[in-house]
């Protein structure tokens, strides 16, 4: 039985919560960025967490739970949208949706350009939100920029 604060505790010596088991049970899963007991809210590092098994320290403490990259970002996404009840509008780039995404500082699929120890150094270099620029690196502007009007 899952249950308790137990599979919440991440410390060292205690495991985390059962991802792989959790997700092929068909249990609805998700992610988030608040109260995770690993790190501070990055998503890069919480996911960094759930595809190696290793907090933000680097102590392996769920290695026998993880899940591969498109599972575990398939978590703060698609999944999410289904806990918000907000599938048809969240969750996936699609036509009709609110537009909300990220372009990330490298490819977090391509495990030869973000080996697994780099997950959680990755960043968002452009974020949209409701299909508006809301912070933009990539180019050196900030949101303040895009809030005058885009040229």
């Amino acid at each position: 039985m899952l249950g308790g604060w137990r599979w919440l505790s991440g410390t060292a010596t205690q495991n985390g919560p059962q991802f792989r088991k959790l997700l092929a049970s068909g249990i609805p899963l998700g992610m988030s960025s608040d109260g995770m007991q690993i790190s501070t809210m990055s998503p890069w590092i919480n996911l960094y967490y759930v595809v190696t098994g290793k907090n933000a320290r680097g102590q392996m403490i769920n290695g026998d739970q993880t899940l591969g990259r498109k599972d575990a970002i398939r978590l703060y996404t698609a999944n999410n949208g289904w806990f918000l009840r907000a599938e048809d509008k969240l969750g996936t780039i699609e036509e009709g949706k609110l537009g909300d995404l990220v372009v990330v500082s490298a490819d977090y699929f391509d495990e030869r350009a973000v080996p697994d120890e780099s997950i959680k150094d990755l960043r968002s270099v452009l974020t949209v939100v409701g299909g508006k620029v809301v912070y933009d690196d990539l180019n050196g502007h900030s949101k303040d920029y895009w809030k005058a009007g885009m040229p």
